[in-house]
């Protein structure tokens, strides 16, 4: 692959959330962490346990181990940094 074809995407959150619903993974009612990205739509990420939800298609958890953590921090980091700035 040459260095000219190679594209990196890093979508800016343009609106951001926070919603109390039931999770449809855990079956509790929970925290979700909502991201709005330009192109992408919504990003809704389960705070207790860590499932993820793209503009409303559901989306796989990455076959690592800690992979539900991982998510949570992922979108509290997120969440953070929209605080913060």
């Amino acid at each position: 692959m040459k260095p000219e074809n190679i594209h990196i995407y890093d979508p800016k959150v343009d609106m951001f959330s926070l919603d109390r619903g039931t999770c449809l993974d855990c079956n509790q009612r929970v925290w979700f962490a909502l991201f709005h990205m330009t192109w992408f739509g919504w990003d809704r990420t389960c705070l207790n346990c860590g499932r993820r939800w793209s503009d409303g298609e559901w989306m796989p958890l990455a076959f690592e181990r800690n992979s539900r953590r991982n998510s949570i921090n992922i979108a509290k980091d997120r969440l953070c940094n929209c605080l913060a700035g």
